[in-house]
């Protein structure tokens, strides 16, 4: 069992409401704002906030915890091999994130502010122990120690990872609050950074060229030509990230603007072969709700681009005398320059709505080095 107490943000940060939250954007056209006049349209040369935000201090907060257990077994086969395979969860309570208290419900007709508790103010909040989140994974792993110029590491994880939030600064496409603040629990889906599967290996092979191997072992010169050769290889393989579908308004006439639109009842993957960067998941799965209400579907309900990346490596040792000796390193990362694309935009009143227009990583990198050792 894990305990991990907030650092004291929570705590200090109401300090900022003796002053409020005030933003202006500078015009990058025609520069208006500096540090001498740093604010817009002041009467009388004060600033004023008309409906500051309150962030409030959670008087019962809880310390947050995690319960982790895992079993594990291992079968080694001759000296230099092993296999293991086991599951490992935990369970995680008392979890800090942000819930919001000034919210009208849904309603397709009147004035948010006439639903407000509090009117005359703007957001009110709190960083409150109220999350929850649950890991489950069955992982195998398949290693050899070094041995007749071989060793490998080989790993491979099924998991699912639940939660109401996945941070107090969300990640990915999460949301800072809940869709509804007054069913935090109705926000109980896939955390932000769950990985349904995930494989990955790494191996050094020496090739058996030159002195004291099985090929080449004659000879100083074919030792410095053919011998201290090293090849290496990375590969990594894993399915996406969870993702929200937004509405990108606020639709539920609630000043939330957390809003996602219906499901349709239609499935959200397309089959294998139809995804591309023009239509990544199935659009025609969601529809805008009708105004004065919340969407229906739950949280990260769309599975993003997954991963497949190989790295390789090749190394030359030459020795100088001893004690030294001179490396050189050819490097190539995403070797196969494999595309491995970015999120693809959930925003459904965006012209881009399952489009995608960026990659995740950069293409195929190559480089040299040389490294003297002593």
């Amino acid at each position: 069992m894990f305990y991990s107490q907030d650092s004291g943000t929570p705590k200090l940060d109401p300090a900022r409401n003796l002053a409020g939250y005030r933003f202006d954007e500078i015009d990058t056209d025609f520069p208006d704002l500096n540090f001498n006049a740093p604010f817009r349209n002041l009467s009388g040369g004060t600033v004023q906030v008309n409906t500051p935000a309150i962030l409030g201090n959670q008087q019962h907060r809880r310390t947050p915890y995690t319960i982790q257990y895992l079993f594990n077994v291992q079968r080694s086969f001759g000296k230099d091999m092993f296999v293991e395979a086991g599951y490992l969860g935990s369970a995680s309570r008392k979890l800090e994130q942000y819930r919001g208290f000034n919210y009208g419900d849904p309603s397709p007709t009147g004035s948010i502010v006439s639903r407000e508790p509090y009117p005359e103010f703007g957001r009110v909040f709190v960083v409150d122990t109220i999350g929850k989140s649950n890991y489950h994974s069955l992982g195998l792993k398949a290693q050899r120690r070094f041995s007749q110029g071989l060793t490998y590491l080989a790993g491979y994880t099924w998991s699912k990872a639940t939660d109401t939030t996945s941070g107090i600064r969300p990640q990915g496409s999460d949301t800072l609050f809940a869709q509804d603040e007054f069913c935090v629990q109705c926000d109980y889906g896939l955390a932000a950074f769950h990985t349904s599967h995930r494989f990955v290996s790494s191996t050094i092979y020496e090739l058996p060229l030159g002195k004291g191997k099985r090929l080449l072992n004659r000879g100083a010169l074919s030792n410095a030509v053919f011998g201290g050769w090293q090849l290496g290889s990375i590969i990594t393989l894993q399915t996406g990230f969870p993702l929200n579908v937004y509405d990108g308004l606020d639709q539920s006439n609630s000043g939330h603007q957390f809003d996602r639109p219906d499901a349709t009842g239609q499935p959200t993957a397309l089959p294998r072969g139809k995804q591309d960067p023009e239509r990544f998941f199935n659009t025609a799965a969601y529809v805008l709700e009708p105004y004065g209400r919340f969407g229906n579907p739950g949280r990260d309900t769309v599975i993003g681009p997954g991963i497949i990346e190989w790295d390789f490596s090749t190394v030359k040792n030459l020795p100088i005398g001893e004690t030294r000796r001179l490396e050189f390193r050819f490097e190539g990362f995403n070797f196969p320059n494999h595309p491995n694309f970015g999120d693809p935009n959930t925003t459904i009143v965006s012209v881009d709505f399952g489009k995608i227009r960026s990659t995740r990583n950069n293409m195929r990198e190559l480089q040299f080095g040389l490294k003297l050792i002593f």
